[in-house]
């Protein structure tokens, strides 16, 4: 959690860190900040003391970080950049200057937003300027071990993403079971409907709820078999194809995310797409039942595999390179970015255990592109310090909508 940053540091034998955002959001920057400051510099020494540089146009949201802060103008920007010819050497520079203020020698470690070549100048530039820096490459980086674990203010922002999902996901039920069959057509009136118009009524949702839709996933049939498949929009929607709906919005503008799926069937599915989906819901039972406080998160993940292997189906546990079955690990972290630890899942190496405050999806699934068929569930669920969790994303588990002929 955010509280834990400074012990975090310091068991990790930091010095400082620093957040760079280059005229982007950055999870970081948020994070560390509370605002989404898009031009600035944010440094913190181990012992707690920070300093926040900002382009003067976003000196309000400086402001009300709370954090000592100063803008680019107070630091001679325009002069800066003049001198090193290029920002990145003025960026370098100014981050030199601002370890010196605090007092921050010794290992660093470095957040933000850049392409892979532009960080790589940046670091040059510094390490020419500091070369008794070290560049902190500590894996898991101090970040990822604060945020795997969220704090009341941000799981209420993850709450409200989830019950925009949730809401969506209603409408969109709500919508298909106003349609009709024309033979193997689904009809909306006299249109036939299509995978976008799906993905159009999702994302109308999330906009009336604050939300960004992002990549979801509207993928059916075949489409369906490959896990991150994002759908044909101009695909028919098809009577007892499986479609598989994946969405996964956050906060507009750049924040916290949920993550939601459910396979559905417009009228009667095929007997293939319902032992599927029986298989799927029963792993998917077989994890939420194991989901408990001090639970190692590796072995929910070996709990499904059971399943799906008593079952007759293949998993990665005993085929790293398989591509029809089950073919992913059981699920990940959400927060500031829609993939973030813990993995429930992975090689033996992962000994992470399920603790309060971690919000993790749980998202058995068996593909099959070529039977034409994939099938997933998924909620997102927050462990509570009584040691249970909460359901994030409650919605019914249906298979078949059925609509008239």
């Amino acid at each position: 959690m955010r509280r834990d940053i400074d012990r975090l540091m310091n068991e990790q034998g930091l010095a400082g860190l620093v957040v760079l955002a280059l005229d982007r959001y950055s999870p970081a920057m948020y994070y560390m900040t509370g605002q989404k400051i898009h031009v600035g510099l944010y440094v913190r020494a181990s012992n707690g003391h920070a300093h926040l540089v900002v382009d003067p146009m976003e000196r309000d949201q400086a402001a009300a970080s709370g954090i000592d802060h100063s803008t680019l103008t107070q630091h001679g920007w325009v002069q800066r950049v003049e001198r090193e010819s290029k920002p990145l050497r003025a960026w370098a520079g100014l981050i030199a200057d601002m370890l010196e203020n605090l007092g921050i020698k010794g290992r660093v470690a470095f957040y933000g937003e850049a392409t892979v070549g532009n960080g790589w100048e940046l670091i040059e530039a510094l390490r020419a300027k500091r070369p008794d820096l070290v560049i902190d490459d500590t894996h898991p980086d101090v970040l990822t071990r604060a945020r795997q674990t969220k704090d009341d203010d941000e799981v209420a922002n993850i709450r409200r993403s989830s019950e925009g999902i949730v809401a969506a996901w209603d409408s969109l039920v709500a919508y298909v079971r106003t349609l009709r069959r024309d033979g193997e057509t689904v009809v909306d009136g006299m249109r036939a409907v299509k995978l976008g118009d799906l993905r159009a009524l999702l994302h109308r949702e999330f906009v009336a709820r604050g939300l960004e839709g992002g990549e979801s996933i509207v993928a059916q049939g075949r489409d369906a078999g490959v896990p991150h498949n994002r759908g044909n929009d101009e695909e028919l929607l098809r009577p007892g194809a499986p479609v598989i709906v994946d969405i996964f919005p956050g906060e507009a503008g750049g924040g916290y995310f949920s993550d939601f799926t459910r396979t559905f069937c417009v009228g009667v599915a095929p007997e293939p797409v319902k032992r599927a989906w029986d298989d799927v819901h029963s792993a998917f039972r077989e994890a939420m039942g194991a989901m408990r406080v001090g639970e190692p998160c590796r072995s929910l993940n070996e709990k499904v595999c059971d399943v799906f292997e008593a079952r007759g189906h293949a998993t990665r546990r005993t085929d790293p390179s398989l591509q029809e079955g089950y073919v992913h690990s059981l699920g990940h972290g959400v927060g500031l970015s829609i993939h973030e630890a813990p993995l429930l899942g992975g090689p033996p190496s992962n000994l992470d255990k399920l603790e309060p405050g971690m919000v993790v999806t749980v998202e058995p699934g068996l593909y099959y592109p070529s039977r034409g068929l994939g099938v997933r569930i998924e909620d997102t669920v927050v462990m509570r310090a009584d040691g249970g969790f909460e359901n994030l994303t409650p919605a019914a588990y249906e298979l078949e909508i059925l609509i008239p002929a």
